[in-house]
């Protein structure tokens, strides 16, 4: 099993919808993420050259410091059994501790340990858990899987929610194929043109509330006991809202810009027979303070046709910034 691939950490240099920033790293924790860095780089150096056991004790003393990449290919190097005797145990020892410290890829391998028993009991209900958490850390693995096995179980349209997030922000190849074999065999298809219609009218009422600062009327098509999640930029965690605390959100929005910008995209519709699921990225433009901040919504909503009307009974809003 090769090292995970070095992930960059970003410096947070924005704020959501025009709040203060955070305070940024101080001069050492910058020395300390670049002395990482070059560690993590000249352990994986050493691991390509097959000197296992110096690699080992290399990523050992990186995990030892708190390091995700350190923890997760120590872990690695214990379950392929590469400069030390193989041991599943130890390797989801260090795969829990990234997942623990919020590490995507750690959650994705506790997921797996505990599904198929790999040095620990079998736990399906706790593996579903780990995945539910991967995947919403945008492992890309985690999204097919959790995903997959929704879908077997019958909930399509969250299954396919997370099979098409695979697919199409991730690249997963399988979750492609898998959706195209769909599309292809008639159980995920397009809406009708009277149910493309309603959702088309439901998305331009939207549109124009965003447009007319109307929190109210931006809310007004979601069921008020949908679910809805929220993950706000430079974060990694999602946020459950009711329909009040949204529209209270874009309504705190609309208070804060001094200037304010909406355009939803076209939006990709997959009927599952039961439900109508609509993928769109919405661009969002705010002027605060002399600031403008750019950003970009990337909607997932589930859909419903209630009394001639379409209604959102699940929605999803991840929110990111752009830069200028």
């Amino acid at each position: 099993m090769r090292p995970v691939p070095l992930r960059f950490p970003l410096l947070l240099a924005t704020a959501l919808l025009a709040a203060p920033l955070s305070a940024a790293p101080n001069d050492g924790d910058q020395e300390r993420v670049a002395r990482e860095m070059i560690q993590v780089l000249e352990a994986y150096a050493v691991y390509k050259m097959g000197e296992f056991e110096e690699a080992l004790e290399r990523y050992q003393a990186l995990a030892d410091a708190g390091n995700h990449q350190g923890m997760l290919n120590l872990g690695n190097m214990y379950a392929a059994g590469l400069g030390t005797k193989a041991d599943l145990e130890k390797a989801l020892f260090w795969y829990q501790q990234a997942a623990d410290s919020g590490d995507a890829i750690g959650m994705y391998e506790v997921a797996r340990a505990l599904e198929n028993g790999l040095g620990t009991a079998i736990d399906k209900q706790a593996a579903r858990t780990w995945y539910t958490r991967a995947a919403e850390g945008d492992n890309t693995e985690a999204q097919w899987q959790l995903g997959k096995q929704l879908y077997e179980e019958g909930q399509s349209s969250e299954g396919l929610h997370w099979i098409r997030t695979a697919a199409k922000a991730g690249g997963h190849a399988t979750a492609r194929q898998f959706i195209d074999e769909l599309e292809g065999s008639g159980k995920a298809k397009a809406p009708s043109e009277d149910e493309q219609q309603l959702i088309r009218q439901l998305f331009a009422a939207s549109n124009a509330a965003a447009n007319k600062r109307d929190a109210k009327a931006m809310v007004a098509a979601v069921d008020e006991d949908a679910q809805i999640h929220i993950r706000l930029p430079q974060t990694t965690n999602w946020q459950r809202l009711n329909r009040d605390e949204l529209q209270a959100l874009w309504q705190k929005t609309f208070e804060q810009a001094s200037d304010y910008r909406y355009q939803r995209g076209d939006s990709e519709l997959i009927s599952t027979g039961e439900d109508i699921l609509a993928f769109t990225v919405i661009q969002e433009q705010l002027q605060s303070a002399g600031e403008h901040q750019p950003l970009e919504l990337h909607e997932h909503a589930t859909l419903n046709i209630k009394d001639g009307a379409a209604r959102i009974h699940n929605l999803r809003l991840d929110i990111r910034q752009l830069s200028d």
